[in-house]
């Protein structure tokens, strides 16, 4: 071939392209209410890193070139056959990892898939090396129709991409974090994936932790009203069910801004500081939180886009190499940016949408918390800082809402407080959130050394339960039973029963067991009566029910959430009784769509 024939830069261009532009493209445009930037953010860094390495291409081309014509076909068909198999391996060779949430991955279970990825990664770099007069002939027009599949996919994307979720525009401030009135204060924590049953069971074997709940309720029968976060949050801090009608970022505008709790706290001149651990389970607004703070700063945003990165290098990189970026849950590029930033600029790394402190956090309760418990695990920190840099102040009233990552997978500390990573069983997830209560303890306990706990009204709630992380649900002391009745086994059914633990004003007294039938979306009528707002809100105060009285509650139970901000089809059941038992559970036989309501035969 003739070397002005030689397509050089066809080559480079489908290589830097997909893996720098198209392939973090494609996650981001899939899943933009996941990531702190805007999708020009990403699309300048990689057009810059793709002319950077476009570059250096160049030059590594025109010095082969120098050796020998030969030396610079072999070179070119292999780079054509990387850029071919990252392309290949980004869209059709995509093995089920799990949702990458932060659970453990069992690599030596998947060596099949690293057995076929390896063999058709090396057998087309042998074939490229081997054939390369053949891979150069059919290079040019097999990169420029890639080149241009993947633009026009990417604009299909773009131009179908819903409003810009409102997390994208601000930062969560964390200076009065935890900042509390010497008046009154609302004080909600999520801790997510905290099961009812567990908790049952938790404070049976330990006694000593009902007496240290003083003043609170455990409303055992409780429900959610969806299986996962950004819904249930929602739910808890609105009182609305979410049933697809319209966009869910126009509907979160819509309900935060009305009688949510957050806006009518802040209306009443309340400070009102969120700390989500979910963004877009929120609607933010400066009228919604005192924290939101317009504008994202920088570090968020690379952050966010190494985030993406780590994604699509995992995605279209071979089996054996995911792991290395996986990074045993710390992601590669991540964890590199992070460290180099520390090194650099100390004390001021910012977390993804969460702005910290200019002060190097240390270990300050090494009498309780170990330092590698610390170093290791977030929720060690949060409760660390809050006992040590915690205070009041003389205002109307503080709202505070924490959520917390535990006892969420991956499972990290044992019932001492030690750092520890521990298999998902059931026993495990027991350990887990028990360490989860232990804290919670303490937490309760210095909101007494600091003289505001009889003037708070305390919520604190599992957003859904663990049955999408393996766990099953189980009846223990106590627990009303039903002769022939069967428990629920279907994951979504378990994740339907959520903690919920409520102490209202001035309560006091060992730990109340109520099975009146609760609901995510009595929190905020709850939280109205208890605070003395006449606010109507669909749900109930839950410390006027009975728990004898019958009762219908709702639960969705839903597909997924696409790229056009609805939900998959919404599956409602009514539940009449003891959530528990799949004889309390019927269809109601209504499924709500984004194209609207479908009415099924019952």
């Amino acid at each position: 071939m003739n070397k002005s024939n030689y397509p050089i830069l066809p080559v480079i261009a489908f290589f830097v392209l997909t893996l720098f532009v198209f392939g973090p493209g494609t996650i981001y445009l899939t899943n933009s209410v996941e990531f702190t930037n805007d999708y020009l953010d990403l699309l300048l860094v990689g057009i810059c890193l793709a002319l950077v390495f476009a570059l250096v291409l160049w030059l590594i081309f025109l010095a082969m070139r120098a050796v020998g014509l030969g030396f610079m076909e072999k070179g070119l068909a292999l780079l054509f056959g990387v850029a071919f198999l990252i392309w290949f391996q980004g869209n059709f060779l995509l093995w089920k990892y799990g949702p990458l949430d932060g659970r453990y991955i069992d690599w030596s279970s998947m060596k099949l898939n690293g057995y076929i990825d390896g063999g058709i990664w090396i057998g087309l770099l042998m074939g490229a090396i081997i054939f390369s007069s053949f891979f150069i002939k059919i290079a040019k027009r097999i990169c420029l129709i890639l080149i241009f599949v993947q633009f026009v996919y990417a604009a299909v994307l773009f131009f179908k991409q819903p409003e810009p979720p409102s997390f994208q525009q601000y930062t969560v401030d964390t200076a009065d974090k935890f900042v509390f009135s010497k008046n009154k204060n609302l004080i909600m924590v999520i801790l997510d994936a905290f099961q009812t049953d567990v908790f049952n069971e938790i404070i049976h074997e330990n006694p000593g932790m009902s007496e240290a709940l003083d003043g609170f309720t455990y409303y055992r029968n409780s429900l959610g009203g969806y299986p996962a976060t950004e819904l249930s949050v929602a739910l808890m801090l609105t009182g609305k069910y979410y049933d697809n009608s319209i966009p869910f970022e126009q509907w979160k505008k819509n309900v935060y801004s009305a009688d949510s709790i957050p806006s009518v706290l802040k209306s009443a001149g309340w400070q009102v500081d969120i700390y989500p651990d979910v963004s877009y389970s929120l609607y933010y607004s400066d009228k919604i939180a005192s924290n939101f703070i317009k504008g994202v700063p920088l570090t968020d945003k690379i952050f966010s886009i190494a985030q993406i990165y780590d994604i699509a290098f995992f995605r279209c990189l071979p089996h054996f190499l995911k792991p290395r970026v996986y990074n045993d849950q710390a992601w590669l590029l991540k964890a590199y940016i992070h460290a180099t930033l520390k090194k650099s600029r100390p004390g001021k790394i910012h977390s993804t949408r969460v702005t910290r402190s200019a002060t190097k956090k240390k270990l300050k309760n090494r009498f309780l918390f170990s330092r590698t418990s610390y170093k290791r695990s977030p929720v060690i920190r949060f409760f660390d800082q809050m006992l040590y840099e915690s205070s009041t102040i003389d205002n109307k009233g503080s709202f505070k809402f924490y959520h917390i990552m535990m006892p969420h997978i991956p499972l990290l500390l044992d019932k001492n407080l030690k750092f520890q990573k521990m298999e998902v069983t059931r026993q495990n997830y027991k350990t887990y959130a028990t360490a989860a209560v232990k804290l919670m303890i303490l937490f309760l306990e210095h909101l007494k050394e600091i003289g505001i706990y009889d003037d708070s009204l305390v919520v604190i709630l599992g957003d859904h339960g663990a049955g999408h992380q393996g766990q099953a649900f189980e009846l223990h002391a106590g627990m009303p039973m039903r002769e022939n009745a069967t428990v629920v086994t279907h994951a979504s059914r378990v994740s339907a029963m959520p903690l919920v633990l409520v102490k209202l004003n001035s309560a006091h007294g060992s730990l109340q067991v109520s099975d009146a039938p609760v609901s995510h979306g009595d929190v905020p009528a709850t939280v109205f009566s208890d605070l003395g707002f006449s606010i109507k809100t669909p749900g109930l105060p839950m410390q006027t029910l009975d728990g004898a009285a019958e009762r219908e509650r709702r639960f969705l139970i839903y597909a997924g959430r696409d790229i056009f901000s609805y939900y998959g089809d919404m599956t409602e059941y009514i539940v009449s009784g003891f959530g528990w038992f799949d004889e309390s559970w019927r269809p109601s036989g209504r499924v709500f769509t984004r194209n609207g309501v479908v009415i099924l035969n019952k």
